[in-house]
């Protein structure tokens, strides 16, 4: 398949890769790796990417996965996409992992696992938060998952396997192209067909949330302020320490902001709100931080 010349770590996720012959004068390093794909860096980039943070790596390496699994062509890492490294909101996270699920069960067959995928592949910095993506993809209904006992060389006690629902098969098959049409199908409606409704007190500034992502039977008689929540969010970061990375600050920022967005959709989703406070607590740690968190998680009802 490849022209290999070596073996060598990979730059990213420090897996074996083969190091294949360079295309370019301009490129140092040419590599496969199992877990990232195949892809180039430039010298430049390559020293760039010497001084970078493992948060940095995690969002190349989900780069270079996507455009070689769906393009087969090699990305070409260049300082600017060091430079320009984001993470992506917890909604397309759910896009793009239930997008692939999707193409390889088609490879397979209906009810297939689908076993050896990788965090980084799907924008995670480790395995607890990938089975988090996981987990929030059964509460709605795309997959099932299949929990086995990992061998002694695996790192993790247990191996999550995911299988693909029949609905969800159907549903990518009459065409989910991109996060809105994905947040419409599968947001706003649960698979067995039967509407989310949602109660919004006219003239107030208030929604109901219903109990859980997974399956919504009812509506909550517990309305939420959403005046209050801004409030809560405002405070939060407010709280975030001048000492953190701008990396950091701006991840923050962003799923705080995703929050104030989801509870304003018209089927706000528990799961999804819940996860995405989870990562906030996993992404700064100081203690003003954390007692403004905790008035979040207190506001939607969830222990801390």
């Amino acid at each position: 398949m490849f022209d290999t010349i070596g073996k060598t770590k990979c730059l990213l996720c420090s897996e074996l890769a083969n190091v294949l012959p360079n295309q370019s004068q301009s490129v140092v390093t040419h590599l496969y790796c199992k877990n990232c794909g195949e892809y180039n860096i430039t010298m430049q980039a390559e020293l760039d990417l010497e001084s970078c943070k493992n948060d940095i790596k995690y969002i190349l390496s989900s780069q270079i996965f996507e455009k070689y699994y769906y393009e087969q062509e090699p990305l070409t890492i260049l300082t600017e996409h060091i430079k320009n490294a984001k993470d992506i909101p917890l909604l397309e996270k759910l896009f793009k992992l239930s997008k692939y699920l999707y193409h390889e069960t088609k490879k397979k067959s209906l009810g297939s696992k689908i076993d050896d995928i990788s965090c980084s592949q799907f924008y995670c910095r480790t395995d607890d938060e990938f089975i988090q993506l996981l987990e929030t993809l059964k509460s709605i209904n795309i997959i099932n998952i299949v929990k086995k006992r990992g061998t002694i060389a695996d790192i993790r006690p247990y191996i999550y396997s995911p299988i693909m629902t029949v609905n969800a098969m159907l549903a990518f098959d009459e065409g989910i192209a991109n996060v809105e049409d994905f947040k419409k199908v599968f947001m706003n409606t649960k698979t067995d067909g039967n509407q989310i409704y949602l109660n919004i007190p006219e003239g107030k500034n208030q929604f109901n949330i219903a109990t859980n992502g997974a399956t919504i039977n009812a509506i909550q008689n517990n309305s939420l302020d959403i005046t209050e929540l801004n409030t809560l969010i405002e405070n939060a970061v407010k709280s975030l320490p001048q000492n953190i990375s701008d990396e950091k600050r701006e991840e923050a920022t962003e799923n705080l902001e995703f929050i104030k967005t989801e509870i304003q959709n018209s089927n706000p989703r528990k799961a999804i709100i819940k996860n995405t406070l989870l990562a906030l607590k996993a992404t700064v740690t100081t203690a003003g931080f954390f007692a403004s968190l905790a008035k979040i998680f207190e506001f939607f009802g969830f222990k801390f």
